[in-house]
């Protein structure tokens, strides 16, 4: 991507691998990644730790050194506040995807499955139509690593959503310039004028340049995806590039509450869906159910009980609610979509076909 343009005289690689531990953080000349050892016996797992290693690698040229103008000098006795995190972790998190389908590592179906999952993520997410993305990406110092019961209600990952928009903003330009540009002329771009004597860019710098690569006006972009909580089109963008979206629906009505069993086997709720039956009914997090309709009820047994019953029945749900046993009514709602599947359309334009193979630089 960069011409041969290596910023370090040696990189390394700091691989823990125990237990069930998954992540990693980028250094200047190094990055540190967790991965399960026994998970690199199994080919997607394996995959998937590839796209880590891309991910934190990549964070050499986007981040460590091609950054925001807030983190131009850190400031390690206080937060450093910025809104465009959302392109420091969105772009790399989207690019940790193309990189080893680009280098070979993994095929199409297996770049598709992963895109789907983070689709999938993304859209299970209601705190996307509450957070803005500029706001996710001020708001990480407060709100990301301190989690709680109502923070998928709230709130939604810069990581998340930021690739997503990053998704967006690559096939934007690719169709704005008939693929005579992308994302990746704008990454050389910004790291010729930023990320190579390490100047920091202002949120104005970013949206400027990635006009000047996709020569075309992009506030209106910027101002919807980034500032508002207006829903991504993510299909409309898809279409052009023979891919479309499909959606599975849950096979049991809605509930919107996610249960689990605690070490003694009591079905304890993690968390409840805004605007859901069970919220509406008055059901909250840490709340113990007890039984569906008189019949004793745990995690393991939850979704099997509900398929006895009918979007729009009404359910007598008996839980423990700070201590206090409780008997509440709640109104099933129709089935809710558990997954999204990005699928190659079986017989696309050529123009699709096109778009796609220039795009993925390879064929399906």
């Amino acid at each position: 991507m960069f011409g041969g343009d290596v910023p370090y005289d040696r990189y390394l690689f700091l691989l823990h691998q125990a237990g069930n531990n998954y992540g990693g953080l980028e250094h200047k000349d190094a990055c540190v990644l967790g991965y399960p050892r026994l998970e690199l016996r199994d080919r997607d797992k394996y995959n998937r730790f590839m796209q880590l290693v891309a991910h934190e690698f990549f964070h050499l040229w986007n981040v460590k050194r091609l950054r925001p103008k807030a983190l131009e000098r850190f400031d390690y006795d206080q937060e450093n506040y910025t809104p465009s995190l959302w392109f420091c972790e969105g772009v790399t998190s989207y690019y940790d995807l193309l990189f080893p389908l680009w280098a070979g590592v993994y095929d199409v179906d297996f770049f598709l499955n992963s895109l789907s999952k983070d689709i999938t993520r993304y859209l299970a997410t209601p705190g996307r139509l509450v957070q803005p993305l500029s706001e996710s990406s001020w708001d990480a110092w407060i709100k990301l690593y301190r989690r709680d019961h109502n923070s998928d209600n709230s709130q939604i990952s810069y990581y998340t959503k930021g690739m997503m928009v990053a998704l967006l903003l690559d096939l934007k330009i690719r169709l704005e310039s008939e693929h005579q540009r992308s994302l990746d002329d704008l990454m050389r771009s910004l790291w010729d004028k930023f990320g190579r004597h390490e100047i920091g860019y202002t949120p104005e710098e970013l949206i400027a340049e990635c006009e000047a690569i996709a020569q075309c006006d992009l506030r209106s972009f910027f101002h919807c995806y980034l500032h508002t909580t207006e829903e991504l089109p993510l299909q409309d963008y898809l279409e052009p590039f023979g891919l479309t979206i499909e959606s599975t629906l849950a096979q049991v009505p809605h509930f919107g509450a996610r249960v689990t069993d605690d070490n003694n086997n009591r079905a304890i709720v993690q968390f409840v869906e805004i605007g859901s039956p069970a919220q509406i009914a008055g059901i909250d997090p840490n709340d113990e159910l007890i039984a569906l309709n008189g019949y004793r009820v745990t995690a393991k047994t939850f979704n099997e009980q509900l398929k006895d019953y009918r979007s729009g029945e009404t359910i007598d749900v008996t839980l423990f609610h700070n201590d206090e046993l409780l008997e509440v009514a709640v109104t099933l709602g129709d089935p809710q979509p558990t997954a999204y599947r990005v699928k190659l359309i079986p017989v696309p334009t050529p123009s699709q076909a096109t778009n796609q193979l220039t795009w993925l630089r390879t064929k399906p």
